[in-house]
């Protein structure tokens, strides 16, 4: 009969090898102990301050994920330098420090605008790790000379006017003001781009063609803020708090937070206070009759939140428009882009409006009314 030794040799060698080696291997000496997260002085304690899931953290990252920044749509847009510092995260941070208006280098992977995009999360580790990243006055965009300050109530308004506001002309109008001199169009697109909030709210950014000079009773931005009436009274993920949706009108057309504006218009029901949002319905339709009579606007949108010029106008197939037309076109646009109806600046708005209709009729084009 043969033994079958070999595999308990090999098993008793392993054994051996194993038993020798813990024994060459001693435990260290103990550390000292830790702390245990309740005095405040390490990491976890200060993380527990923003990660405690608490009712009031669960409830901003609920109505954030219904907004449209959370949506992220046109982060497409980033590879683009000069569409960056607004479409992407990164572009936002990194022109915040270095006070371009443009980012060194494309953005790809581009994340939309998020709590680290406007917040200093990471940065203390603590609960002041919510403090925004900037609130200081800015450069508009359309004329870096001028610089607007919404921070009358505020200072928070800064942050989001960095990227509502309109972009520069170009070309640039030279001297909108005159019949004769010409500019030279290459674009159907040519505008002031799409989110022109902070500069209706402040008053700026209209060419004024009129005799008198547009109105600066701006009594929204002295009397609130951005968050005054968008962050007020969050109503589930469809309006107010961090979804900064004043209605809701693609799921609940009848759903407005009247109740912020109730915190100065007592009795409030719709956003209409006064008729003032019909007023200026009314003076838009007027302008935008004139300016398609006059072969200039394309009444087909090319989307829900653009008109264009009319015919084919393109850097091969440009077009010449007398300036002071075009004041008025980007006028009318600014106000387009601005989706407030009167709402930010009615004074302003009615009166960028005006001295257009006025223009028009001078030319013998009729406003419809």
């Amino acid at each position: 009969m043969k033994h079958q030794y070999g595999p308990v040799f090999a098993g008793l060698l392993l054994y051996v090898a194993i038993s020798f080696l813990f024994s060459c291997t001693k435990e260290g000496p103990q550390g000292p102990p830790g702390n245990d997260g309740t005095n405040g002085t390490d990491a976890n304690s200060n993380c527990i301050q923003c990660h405690s899931w608490n009712d009031s953290l669960v409830a901003r990252i609920f109505q954030y994920n219904s907004s449209q920044h959370a949506a992220g749509n046109a982060t497409w847009a980033s590879p683009q330098r000069e569409c960056a510092p607004c479409h992407s995260s990164q572009g936002f941070t990194e022109c915040i420090s270095t006070g371009q208006f443009m980012t060194s280098s494309p953005v790809y992977d581009a994340a939309p605008v998020n709590c680290r995009t406007c917040h200093k999360i990471h940065t203390t580790y603590s609960y002041l790790d919510w403090q925004l990243r900037t609130t200081v006055p800015f450069r508009a965009r359309y004329d870096s000379t001028v610089t607007i300050n919404l921070s009358a109530i505020d200072a928070s308004s800064n942050l989001c006017g960095r990227c509502h506001q309109a972009t520069a002309p170009n070309p640039a109008l030279t001297n909108p003001t005159s019949t004769f001199d010409t500019v030279l169009i290459t674009s159907n697109a040519w505008g002031p781009h799409h989110a022109t909030q902070a500069l209706l709210l402040a008053g700026k950014g209209a060419y004024e063609i009129g005799a008198a000079p547009f109105s600066q009773i701006v009594s929204h931005k002295d009397n609130a803020s951005c968050s005054t009436c968008h962050s007020a009274y969050g109503q589930g993920n469809r309006v107010g708090g961090h979804t900064w949706k004043m209605a809701d009108y693609n799921q609940y057309p009848s759903l407005q937070n009247t109740l912020a504006c109730q915190q100065c218009h007592s009795g409030a029901v719709d956003f209409n206070i006064n008729g003032k949002q019909t007023e200026i319905a009314g003076l838009f339709q007027q302008l935008k009759v004139q300016l398609a009579s006059a072969d200039i606007l394309d009444t087909i949108p090319f989307s829900s939140s653009y008109m264009l010029l009319k015919g084919d106008i393109s850097v091969i197939n440009p077009k010449t428009f007398p300036q002071k037309t075009m004041a008025v076109y980007w006028n009318f646009q600014l106000v387009y882009a601005d989706r407030s109806n009167g709402v930010h600046n009615y004074p302003y708005t009615r009166d960028i409006l005006q001295s257009g209709i006025d223009y028009f009729s001078s030319l013998g084009y009729s406003s419809g009314d």
